[in-house]
């Protein structure tokens, strides 16, 4: 049997090059990373560890039956249902400032950043040694530390990364990072004081976003999704929801490059009916909401808040509720012009997006 093992893991280090020592690669590749990578390097280098653990692994397994544990797979994220797997994340949906604990009892230090581009999302990584820290992130303007002066990032929007409980850092903090990504366009540093380090993410757009703790080796990676590549159309836009009632809880909207965003917040996890389209030929958009009801109750429809809007955007003028019965409602939206829109819809909170060209 002894024998048996022996000509095996020979036959296993044949294969996979085990037990030798593993080939280093730098990250410097155009393809997407995996979720797990964390992408390319812009300051500290990672190396290929994942094929040298899987060789050693294997080559143990063969040897002696064991089933080892790999800490660099084990990913905990802020939104629920994250998993570490092999296969590329969806797109982050969400824009709500994102906040996180240390991880460790002592000071972690920041050692590097790096960037990747992957197939819906680009992603920054913070790497750390000792730890994770505490952090927030949310869309806002860059702040110089101890001075509170605004620090210029590129970009048409700002998502800032405020670590707490650091150690000094063990890089520059005044290098600026021009990753060229499809949303991803500059990092830069507002400083380190007293513990604190922040940064700007220059985005392209408003765009989802999340935050994941990685570990082995420590680091924190931010997510930004990549701008809809979904058309604008001038035809009627329809889909059949499950939710059973139709409940608007707030009314968002926002100027974007090339487009007005008109966002209606949703009761429930699930979508309703909807039908989008242009009634006549005048600039008016109808938006119609329709729950499906249940078994045991009708469907029903309402708004909360007031039931006009005045935007004053480009495109996105204005807007009118009509709650007209049976679990239908219907937003008459007021354009500038009969423009091409798009329709979303959203998880992580619940939404219905419409997009109207400029």
């Amino acid at each position: 049997m002894y024998r048996l093992l022996l000509a095996a893991a020979a036959r296993a280090g044949q294969a996979l090059g085990a037990p030798g020592p593993a080939r280093t690669t730098a990250v410097h590749r155009s393809a997407p990373a995996t979720a797990a990578s964390g992408g390319r390097a812009l300051g500290t280098l990672d190396t290929a560890r994942t094929t040298a653990v899987r060789r050693s692994l294997l080559y143990a397994t063969v040897c002696g039956g064991l089933v080892l544990g790999l800490s660099g797979v084990a990913l905990a994220a802020d939104q629920p249902g994250v998993a570490a797997q092999a296969a590329d994340l969806p797109a982050p949906t969400g824009t709500a400032p994102v906040t996180g604990e240390a991880s460790g009892a002592g000071r972690p230090v920041l050692t590097g950043i790096r960037t990747g581009r992957h197939d819906a999302y680009d992603r920054t990584v913070f790497d750390f040694t000792g730890g994770t820290p505490g952090y927030r992130v949310e869309y806002g303007p860059l702040v110089e530390q101890g001075r509170g002066d605004t620090v210029p990032v590129a970009g048409q929007a700002t998502l800032v990364v405020v670590f707490t409980g650091l150690d000094n850092p063990a890089l520059d903090l005044s290098r600026v990072y021009d990753p060229a990504l499809p949303t991803l366009r500059q990092i830069r540093s507002g400083g380190y004081f007293e513990g604190h380090a922040n940064f700007g993410l220059g985005l392209n757009d408003r765009v989802g976003f999340r935050v994941l703790v990685l570990h082995g080796p420590d680091r924190i990676a931010v997510d930004v999704a990549h701008q809809p590549d979904q058309a604008f159309q001038s035809g009627a836009y329809q889909h059949t929801g499950t939710a059973p009632d139709a409940l608007v809880t707030a009314v968002r909207s926002g100027r974007h490059p090339g487009y007005d965003r008109l966002v209606f917040d949703m009761a429930g996890d699930q979508a309703p009916s909807l039908d989008v389209r242009y009634p006549d030929g005048g600039p008016h958009l109808r938006v119609t909401f329709t729950g499906a009801g249940s078994p045991t109750t009708a469907p029903h429809a309402s708004h909360s808040g007031p039931g006009e809007y005045t935007f004053g955007l480009p495109t996105l003028r204005g807007l009118r509720f009509t709650v007209v019965g049976a679990g239908i409602m219907t937003a008459d939206v007021t354009t500038a012009a009969r423009h091409g829109f798009r329709v979303m819809l959203l998880p992580n909170p619940n939404r219905v997006v419409v997009d109207i060209a400029t």
